[in-house]
């Protein structure tokens, strides 16, 4: 009974304890993770010059701007957990929000997580002298993030934070140093022709790598239940954590560029420099603060481990509230800590450890995740049809271009990219659907004496 009283005072506002400083810490740290120090390698000599390198970055920035804004209208019109995926059932009905849901729990934090903490073992893995078992490593990792959130609502929003802040200031850090130290060794390519135009599907396949970089902008909407006022907090640490991470990020590409070539971000095999941040902080800065960088970069890593534990528990409370899942999930303790959800997204991202080629399963789902964030912004279009009067504390500016130049970047990023040799995501993503819609009957939650 209490913890059921804990989950109507959290829908009321008792437990609203973030406010714009907190709720910035939170997107973040949700958003930078290790794509940064990863994504451009896997692309560089493909798009083939500075520009091309440059580009998809902006691009990127552009679509999460545009997509944060009109997520902060839908969880500023409906302030709850999973913020984004209430607006994407409004919009479309319980099949489609189940759909969403499912996809951004398996793809945004079950699979994320646990590549992401499979990642932060590799890194440790370099730092001591041991050979560190891998997914133990990872697995204590997600327990980690998991215990930081447990002692209490406020002082789990406040771990979050201080790593938040921490991730900032390496990044920063790297940006300045490499952007003021004398090049002296630089990576070389010979001249292989001209490099593809500023509008070719390579460039645009990198946009679709570029956008798991940014992913984590939806995270504002999913956390909405946890901010005090959000149809003015939400609007603000959106707009300020996506501009901070765009020009976190290009800065730090910068960097690359000055000590390696595009067409030298290539491995002896050929395929994309897996490790390009490690070794353009080699080159600009000498091995030893290549193994502190290191160090920072795991620290990175756990950082965005305990934001998709946060995050994704939230998903899980909506849907326990909409009756997909078991409504137990959705109950809070009595000090608005959300235990269950959290344990049991802790418990189901060590899980997913036991899952083989977890990076190559993430990477069929690409299109997916693409497509029902492109779903979820467009049930703004929707909305503001169908619910009308609904109170809206904020408004995106410059509507409807906003959504629709989201709608259609991303449409274009998913179309060349499927077009360029995707189509497996694409069927891959297709057979996810069809699955997960096998399994709704068997998830969906009915309580006793229910319909």
């Amino acid at each position: 009974m209490d913890e059921a009283r804990s989950t109507t005072a959290q829908t009321h506002g008792e437990h609203r304890v973030l406010g714009t400083v907190g709720a910035t810490g939170m997107i973040v740290a949700a958003m930078v993770g290790s794509g940064i120090f990863a994504l451009t390698g896997q692309f560089g000599a493909a798009v083939g010059s500075p520009s091309g390198v440059l580009v998809p970055w902006i691009i990127g920035g552009v679509l999460a701007l545009c997509g944060g804004l009109s997520l902060a209208e839908l969880a500023s019109m409906l302030p709850c957990s999973g913020g984004s995926i209430e607006g994407a059932r409004r919009a479309y009905g319980p099949t489609v929000g189940y759909l969403v849901a499912m996809v951004t729990i398996l793809a945004g934090y079950l699979l994320s997580n646990a590549v992401i903490a499979l990642f932060l073992a590799e890194y440790l893995d370099r730092l001591v002298p041991a050979d560190l078992p891998d997914v133990p490593v990872a697995a204590g990792a997600i327990i980690v993030a998991l215990v930081s959130q447990l002692p209490g609502l406020r002082m789990g929003f406040a771990a979050n934070t201080v790593l938040a802040v921490v991730k900032v200031g390496v990044i920063a850090a790297f940006v300045i140093a490499g952007l003021s130290v004398d090049v002296t060794d630089r990576l070389v390519a010979d001249p292989s022709g001209a490099a593809p135009s500023l509008v070719s599907p390579q460039v645009a396949t990198a946009v679709l790598l570029v956008s798991f970089a940014y992913l984590g902008w939806s995270t504002g909407a999913d956390i909405a239940g946890d901010l005090r006022d959000p149809g003015r907090t939400l609007p603000r640490a959106m707009v300020a954590s996506i501009v901070v991470v765009a020009v976190l990020y290009l800065g730090v590409n910068v960097a690359y560029l000055r000590v390696i070539d595009p067409g030298a971000m290539v491995e002896a095999d050929g395929s994309g420099m897996r490790a390009i941040g490690s070794v353009a902080a080699e080159l600009l800065f000498g091995p030893a603060v290549g193994t502190a960088m290191t160090a920072a970069i795991a620290l990175l890593l756990l950082s965005t481990v305990v934001s998709g534990v946060i995050t994704g528990a939230r998903i899980l409370e909506s849907m326990a509230r909409a009756g997909e899942i078991p409504a137990w999930l959705g109950v809070r303790r009595r000090d608005g800590v959300p235990q269950h959800a959290l344990v049991v997204l802790a418990g189901l991202s060590v899980g997913a450890l036991a899952i083989g080629s977890l990076g190559e399963l993430l990477d069929l789902l690409t299109v997916l995740v693409n497509v029902f964030s492109a779903l979820t912004v467009a049930a703004l279009f929707v909305l503001r049809r169908t619910m009308p009067e609904a109170p809206r504390p904020f408004r995106v500016p410059l509507y409807p271009w906003v959504p629709a130049l989201y709608l259609a970047l991303a449409g274009w990023t998913v179309v060349s990219s499927i077009m360029t040799g995707g189509a497996r995501a694409a069927w891959a993503s297709c057979a996810s659907v069809i699955i997960l819609l096998l399994l709704k009957p068997l998830v969906r939650w009915r309580p006793a004496g229910g319909a």
